[in-house]
């Protein structure tokens, strides 16, 4: 059987230890190349993973290489125009949350994935934990009955990152596009991707460039910036939105707050027949008039691992992925509209594009 080969572009943290362990395991996959701006990094990564070919931009790499598929794992500015160049040559693409940085520039990535016939999938990756799956098959079965309230929220105490993170221009928002777009993103997939039909927004640079001592500061792999860099971005965000079919979805993300911090995400569902949490995973209902509490057990997965092994089978078949282009669009539709009412201070109606 003929290998996938794959490309890397951005050698940062999260190419590290969310893509390539997981292409170099996979037997149907060849690790061709990897390219990188820091081109000391690029052939440090190119030597820990045993790949040959190392490149300083991406245009050498697409003219030298005969890709079948890329991961996109740098600075979310950088996402679409590399995405478009990429489908344009034929090569399938995986692109690192969030998709882009405005509605506007994801349906017109949108429109080149549809053109060039390759998949094009966003990394979605809570999608592909045994826990979430649990959910869904829940939900699926008609368990919940009419959903019709959802909480979802991932909250910090103090965690902001350094470096472009904090700059609006590179990465487009605070932990509304870091952090909240997975929260938003499982809890509505979760609810059977609804139509959106009004959102109200609240986004808070509350906490700021702190300076708390005797705490873990995550860092940018990208040295782009330092811990007094650039600053234009909210610490925390909320939203609440509105779907056609009656379900109201409430949002919290935060990188600092002044409270209990949570540890990791969490998900609670509520139908009309039951109800879901996750953290604790957990059924809620009623039987035979006495409440009941059930606890899910699943055994946990490496859901990087699951997503990277999901885009190969996709490439592979050159079908649709789980988290293909059009919902990484509409995620990027309630992003944007949250941002936009905490602006206007002001609920936005939408009709969905």
């Amino acid at each position: 059987m003929k290998k996938v080969k794959v490309g890397i572009i951005g050698a940062g943290s999260i190419a590290q230890m969310g893509h390539l362990p997981f292409y170099q395991t996979h037997p149907d996959v060849e690790l061709v190349a990897v390219t990188d701006l820091n081109l000391d990094r690029a052939k440090s990564v190119a030597e820990a993973f045993q790949i040959s070919n190392v490149y300083g931009n991406v245009e050498e790499m697409f003219e030298k290489e005969p890709l079948d598929a890329v991961s996109i794992c740098t600075i979310n500015c950088t996402h679409v125009p590399i995405a478009k160049l990429a489908l344009q040559k034929g090569i399938s693409v995986l692109i690192e949350k969030p998709l882009a940085m405005n509605v506007e520039e994801a349906l017109e990535l949108e429109e080149v994935a549809k053109k060039s016939g390759k998949t094009c999938m966003v990394g979605m990756t809570h999608r592909f934990r045994h826990d979430a799956q649990a959910m869904k098959r829940f939900v699926e079965a008609g368990d919940l009955g009419d959903i019709y309230y959802v909480k979802a929220k991932i909250l910090q105490r103090r965690n902001t990152p350094t470096g472009w993170f904090t700059d609006q221009s590179k990465s487009g928002g605070g932990p509304l596009m870091d952090i909240g777009v997975h929260v938003l993103d499982l809890a509505w997939w979760l609810s059977g991707q609804p139509k959106i039909q009004t959102v109200s927004g609240h986004l808070v640079q509350g906490i700021g460039n702190y300076h708390t001592i005797m705490q873990n500061r995550w860092e940018s792999a990208e040295k782009l910036s330092t811990l007094e860099s650039v600053f234009d971005v909210e610490d925390f965000a909320s939203g609440y939105l509105r779907f056609t079919n009656g379900i109201v979805l409430l949002l919290e993300a935060s990188w600092a707050l002044n409270g209990p911090k949570d540890e990791g995400l969490k998900v609670e569902m509520y139908g009309t027949k039951g109800g879901l949490s996750l953290q604790p995973l957990c059924y809620y209902s009623e039987h035979n008039s006495i409440l009941t509490e059930t606890k899910l057990d699943i055994v946990p997965n490496n859901p990087h691992e699951a997503e990277i092994h999901h885009f190969v089978e996709a490439v592979k078949r050159n079908e649709k992925s789980l988290v293909p282009i059009d919902q990484g669009v509409r995620v990027m539709q309630m992003l944007e509209s949250i941002a936009q009412s905490s602006k206007s201070q002001r609920e936005i109606r939408i009709s969905e594009k």
